[in-house]
């Protein structure tokens, strides 16, 4: 039978890809009025078994007619997509590549708390609606029903209104007076607007306020004010004239002025730079810096993809290269991407962006609020600047025409994300850089194994910066022997500061200079021990020591947050006599105030860097020189250019390298060669001081004349002898649980689904996670380690397939290209 001939269209289907721990696409209906604003790229809201989620289109149906029993989408957030068609592209490969579901992937590229959400709450029920009408309630009860027929609550909020609250949700649900229920949210994260007042369309001031306002004097003055300078916020009218709103009210019902809102960005830059802390565009270039600068220049121009390994040597002027490439990129109009490991860093390299730019960027962090990262980012996304700067997630950054991706520190760990969509922002660069037709330059004094393997087998272009800017020489290291130092202590006490960086410190601080000292454990100790049975008291949920924090007198776990007060006993034989062992940044802090009184200190690391604004405030006092000594943890190693700082002590440079986790030992020649290249970075000579227990082992000895080419060949031929990366892929698969047994369990059934069919991949386990017992879950590790990257992956599919048949209880993760191996 033919159609009537005014039937309604069709719906249409669209792919949807959503946050849930599944590697697939849903299908959803979408009316047929909304069908050309939905496309790929766009979020919705839909319904996913019992819960509304927000998605992301991926892709339409080409026309196909949605079925009659297809869910339909519940609500299209975006007039206009989110994510192009080039990002979609690049995070399916991504995700691909890393074994991640690719829902989970799109939530991690855009700024978290921008899409709605739902909370778990309850709602009145009509037996509930005629239980407060007949008044047969009281106390607690009634004031929760009061509350719910006004409109839904969520449940925090409920369980707050009174002390019994809990209970007796329970008994009103049980009663059938209440129901659990889903509960629609706005974003969290708003971009920040303000009130402004402008003359109607078409309205003379001058006229209006001699006619029509003769006999309102205070309209008229308002009036002309805001004809002054249209559009005027409201706030500053008020604040001039606290009772402005009436006046204000009259002109708007007098149909000569009209109020509206408009986007008011925060201030996440902070005070205006007058200068630029060093270098300048009209600096002279080093002959390396101008090689390496004009090989760069030749592809932003041409344009083309290329990745450069800009290895220079601390104090060699990378950074001058990445402003004068950007600059390139701006004078080819087109954009800019400059990213840093760690937020402490974002402070510095912004300084010198905006005394080169000026403040016409954006920055993006997980420092900011979600409001404010929310706003920088709509700021990229209309085109508003052409210059981002940021941490890893910026590689997000919705820039549609980049000239030039530069990643400063490219060996650190921080580029790495290791939860949810576990992407590299190294490989992610990559494929932007490549879609952009445009260069990458990757920067260190130190680069990861893989990134100069990749250089060495011609997959990338090593630029060379062999020597500081103004042939500064490098800092003078001297290497302690602890051992050694230890025995010639005054009965065999424990030493914090050894006699060489003792004297050397007080030789610093007595010719006017600066110093910082790295300790790469926060806290004030190791551990509490108990000498008569040595136990040492540790955390419930996790495989690890409490670690003593002095100033709030507690022991923390830092790991899940559990503390407790230092115990006056031991906890395991009751025995009194325990004392504090090891050492943190804060016990290093008192000892160097205890032999150093007058001197001015600061200590950064995890702790202190919470406090919004801290760092940023440390890192400037010690650049002022408003600091005689910075005592830090990793964080005072990475970047910073402090021309004041002329000595460097490495309290214990050994306590990475026991790590259960065959990077240690790049990890620490790294730590150690990049904090010791932040002495001597003027025109003073700066000095290191390095304490050791194994002055001789291959990754610290070339420390001491700053020597990448031999510490890379050693630690290359031990990596080709065990088949790690670069020479192979490995894959690392944690299961856990909160019971052992059924975590082991679970764990040797993913290692027998691999036996029938490995290929040239060995499996390496199952056996204890290097911690153990993480948040009150039991943890084993599966490795996968092959020569073939495609044999590998494939091993890894069919393992993460294998994880759908575990129980409920078990939690799996599966990195496919891990870098924190604990």
């Amino acid at each position: 039978m033919s159609q009537p001939l005014f039937s309604p269209a069709a719906d249409e289907i669209v792919r949807v890809a959503l946050p849930v721990p599944v590697d697939e696409l849903f299908d959803y209906a979408v009316p047929a009025d909304r069908v050309a604003q939905a496309a790929p790229g766009c979020r919705v809201r839909v319904r996913f078994r019992g819960r509304e989620l927000t998605g992301v289109i991926v892709a339409r149906s080409g026309g196909a007619r949605a079925h009659p029993g297809l869910r339909p989408i519940e609500k299209l957030l975006d007039t206009e997509p989110v994510l192009s068609s080039a990002m979609l592209s690049i995070l399916r490969e991504a995700a691909n590549d890393v074994l991640c579901p690719l829902g989970i992937a799109l939530r991690a590229a855009l700024p978290s708390g921008s899409a709605p959400r739902s909370v778990h709450g309850y709602a009145i029920t009509p037996r509930g609606t005629e239980a407060l009408r007949a008044g047969v309630l009281g106390g607690t009860a009634q004031r929760l029903l009061e509350d719910l027929a006004r409109r839904p609550r969520s449940a925090a909020r409920s369980r707050r209104l009174a002390e019994d609250a809990a209970a007796t949700l329970r008994d009103l649900e049980r009663d059938g007076l209440l129901v659990r229920r889903e509960i629609e949210r706005g974003p969290a994260a708003r971009e920040a607007t303000e009130r402004v007042a402008a003359l109607a369309a078409g309205i003379d001031a001058e006229q209006a306020a001699l006619t029509q306002l003769a006999r309102s004097p205070r309209q008229a003055a308002l009036l002309r004010r805001i004809a002054a300078s249209p559009p005027t916020p409201v706030a500053s009218l008020a604040r001039d004239d606290p009772g402005v709103n009436a006046p204000l009210r009259a002109l708007r019902k007098r149909g000569l002025v009209r109020v509206s809102q408009r986007p008011a960005p925060r201030d996440v830059l902070g005070p205006p730079v007058e200068s630029e802390p060093t270098g300048g565009p009209g600096f002279a270039l080093t002959p390396g810096q101008a090689d390496a600068l004009k090989a760069i220049a030749d592809a932003v121009s041409a344009p083309r993809f290329e990745a450069f390994l800009l290895h220079g040597v601390t104090g060699s002027g990378k950074t001058e290269v990445y402003l004068r490439a950007v600059a390139e990129a701006l004078r080819a109009g087109r954009q800019a991407l400059i990213l840093v490991p760690e937020i402490t860093l974002t402070h510095q390299i912004l300084a010198r962006v905006r005394a080169r730019f000026g403040d016409n960027l954006a920055v993006l962090h997980s420092g900011l609020r979600p409001g404010e990262r929310l706003e920088q980012w709509q700021r990229l996304r209309r085109g508003a600047t052409p210059i981002a700067v940021g941490a890893r997630s910026a590689l997000f950054a919705p820039l549609e025409n980049l000239g030039v991706i530069a990643i400063d520190e490219e060996h650190d760990d921080a580029y790495k994300n290791d939860e949810g969509f576990r992407y590299h922002a190294r490989d992610l660069a990559m494929r932007r850089a490549a879609q952009s037709r445009c260069p990458l330059i990757l920067g260190s004094a130190t680069p990861s194994l893989e990134t100069r393997f990749a250089a060495d087998r011609g997959r990338m272009r090593r630029l060379v910066l062999p020597h500081r800017v103004g042939e500064r020489p490098l800092p003078a290291v001297e290497l302690v022997d602890l051992t050694r130092e230890h025995e010639l202590a005054p009965r065999r006490r424990r030493l914090i500061l050894s006699r060489a960086l003792e004297r050397a410190m007080g030789e610093t601080l007595a010719e006017g200079g600066q110093t910082i000292l790295l300790l790469n454990r926060r806290g004030f100790s190791t551990q509490i021990l108990c000498f008569a049975c040595g136990f040492a008291e540790r955390c419930r949920n996790c495989d690890i020591t409490l670690v003593y924090h002095a100033p709030e007198h507690h022991l923390r776990c830092h790991y899940c947050g559990y503390q407790i007060p230092p115990p006056s006993a031991c906890s395991e034989c009751g025995a009194p006599d325990t004392a504090l062992l090891g050492m943190g940044t804060q016990r290093l802090e008192e000892a160097v105030r205890t032999r150093f009184p007058t001197a001015r200190i600061a200590r950064l690391d995890r702790d202190t860097a919470q406090r919004r604004g801290f760092t940023a405030g440390v890192l400037r006092d010690l650049h002022a020189q408003r600091l005689d000594v910075l005592i830090g943890t990793q964080l005072v190693a990475k970047g910073h250019d402090f021309p004041g700082v002329r000595l460097v002590g490495v309290v214990v440079a050994d306590l990475g390298l026991h790590l259960p986790d065959f990077r240690a030992a790049e990890r620490t020649f790294q730590l150690l060669t990049q904090v010791a290249g932040r002495a001597g970075r003027d025109r003073t000579p700066g000095r290191v001081i390095v304490q050791t227990f194994m002055p001789n082992h291959y990754c610290i000895r070339p420390v001491r004349t700053h020597d990448y080419e031999s510490f890379y060949v050693e630690e290359l031929g031990h990596r080709a002898a065990l088949g790690y990366p670069p020479f192979g892929r490995i894959v690392q698969v944690i299961v856990a649980s909160r019971d052992e047994e059924q975590a082991r369990a679970a764990a040797r059934a993913l290692a027998d689904a691999l036996d029938a069919e490995r290929g040239g991949v060995e499996v390496l386990g199952p056996a204890p996670a290097a911690l153990a017992k993480l948040r009150g879950r039991h943890r084993f590790q599966l490795l996968l380690k092959g020569a073939e990257e495609a044999e590998v992956r494939r091993a890894a599919a069919r393992l993460l397939e294998a994880t759908t048949r575990l129980p409920d209880a078990v939690q799996t993760s599966v990195d496919a290209n891990p870098v924190n191996m604990l």
